[in-house]
């Protein structure tokens, strides 16, 4: 039995992308960027703490800071750690995400 109607959730997903880049970039890093992102609440760890506008938009955002910092391997990297979390026709990715899946 499902307690969400969403499969996995836009948080899980931006969740699993902070922590994916925490691998890549080290935490210090990624946190920092996640913490930049309009709308999105992060601990010191790195754990959504809350997600203050629309989802995707998060997401998007999110991957959008990881790439300038990263590069477009961190979009694709992302990319690669969720389509393993969601059906790619039951969620409605951001297009930076989306093009790489």
């Amino acid at each position: 039995m499902s307690m969400t109607t969403e499969s996995p959730g836009y948080t899980a997903l931006i969740q699993a992308a902070i922590d994916r880049e925490t691998d890549i970039l080290g935490p210090e890093d990624a946190i920092e960027c996640a913490d930049s992102v309009d709308g999105l609440v992060v601990d010191d760890d790195g754990t959504v703490v809350a997600v203050e506008r629309d989802g995707r938009a998060v997401l998007g955002d999110l991957v959008g800071a990881y790439v300038v910092t990263a590069g477009d391997v961190a979009a694709f990297l992302i990319a690669r750690r969720l389509e393993n979390m969601c059906d790619r026709e039951e969620v409605d990715l951001p297009e930076n995400l989306a093009k790489h899946m």
